[in-house]
């Protein structure tokens, strides 16, 4: 295994500690800095340490595949060798696609699949024990708008959110008299890399039939790509989730966010639909 990276202020078992999955860019990066920031230990998990950009503060980078339950374990048991104990950990990492369902190749569903729900399913299992044993812990979940709201050619991706918002909010009564908090953060169209290798998709490659409405949908996800806000409102959104003891579940951070997820709920839901499918440029 590879030896995790220390930066240059390493910093003491007296202190809070936050595992992060998924930390090399975008939410995951802006909350190990944030949480650093705010005088926690932060070990930041990320699947090449050596394409990572170093850290600075109290933050230790610790190579992490959240597909492999071997390497979920050797993580932890580290971080927890290094600082003593985990007191909340922020299932971040993700991947994403968007394409018509008939044309996504079997090894990128496998893999989101793979990282965005295994990946939460594995970590979360793997540190209920120590919690546990612990009385206390806080798990986060970052889930997103596309758990709770759907487009069009995300269906892959949305099955993933949904299943994290389900199993956020199944664990919230399973654990919550163990003292074990489950927060879900849901992020809206963030400037993040994530959704950056696939805003170019070789449409040409798609059916006739579906080749003129991806290419609207397309051009409607790259405005609001572009058009996007920071990460770092997103890294706060999760500071402020897992430092809450109340029993909120779900924290949203942006305006248009909490306003889609407002019309969802109030609206019926033909009108809706309807409102989805004219934003998404469909014919």
């Amino acid at each position: 295994m590879l030896e995790p990276q220390c930066s240059p202020t390493f910093a003491t078992k007296k202190m809070k500690t936050v595992l992060i999955t998924g930390a090399s860019q975008g939410i995951g990066r802006s909350t190990a800095v944030l949480f650093s920031q705010k005088g926690w230990n932060v070990a930041a998990t990320v699947k090449d340490p050596a394409t990572t950009e170093p850290f600075v503060g109290n933050i230790k980078i610790y190579p992490l595949d959240v597909r492999s339950k071997q390497s979920i374990d050797n993580c932890i048991t580290q971080v927890i060798n290094d600082f003593g104990q985990i007191d909340a950990i922020v299932n971040n990492a993700g991947v994403y696609a968007t394409s018509p369902l008939e044309c996504i190749s079997k090894e990128d569903l496998d893999n989101l699949i793979q990282t965005n729900i295994n990946g939460v399913l594995y970590m979360t299992q793997a540190i209920l024990l120590h919690f546990r044993e612990r009385g206390t812990g806080v798990i986060a979940n970052i889930a997103s708008v596309a758990g709770r709201v759907t487009f069009p050619y995300q269906s892959v991706y949305h099955t993933s959110k949904w299943a994290i918002e389900g199993l956020s909010e199944s664990l919230y009564y399973e654990l919550r008299n163990l003292n074990i908090k489950v927060k879900v953060i849901e992020p809206g169209m963030v400037r993040t890399n994530l959704y950056q290798s696939v805003l170019n998709p070789v449409v040409e490659k798609y059916p006739l039939a579906y080749r003129d409405n991806f290419k609207r949908w397309h051009q409607y996800l790259i405005n609001n790509y572009e058009n996007g806000y920071d990460p770092a409102l997103d890294a706060k959104t999760v500071f402020k989730a897992v430092n809450d003891s109340s029993s909120k579940l779900r924290y949203t951070s942006d305006f248009m966010t909490k306003m889609v997820l407002s019309l969802r709920a109030l609206l019926p839901l033909c009108i809706f639909r309807k409102m989805i499918y004219s934003m998404s440029k469909l014919k």
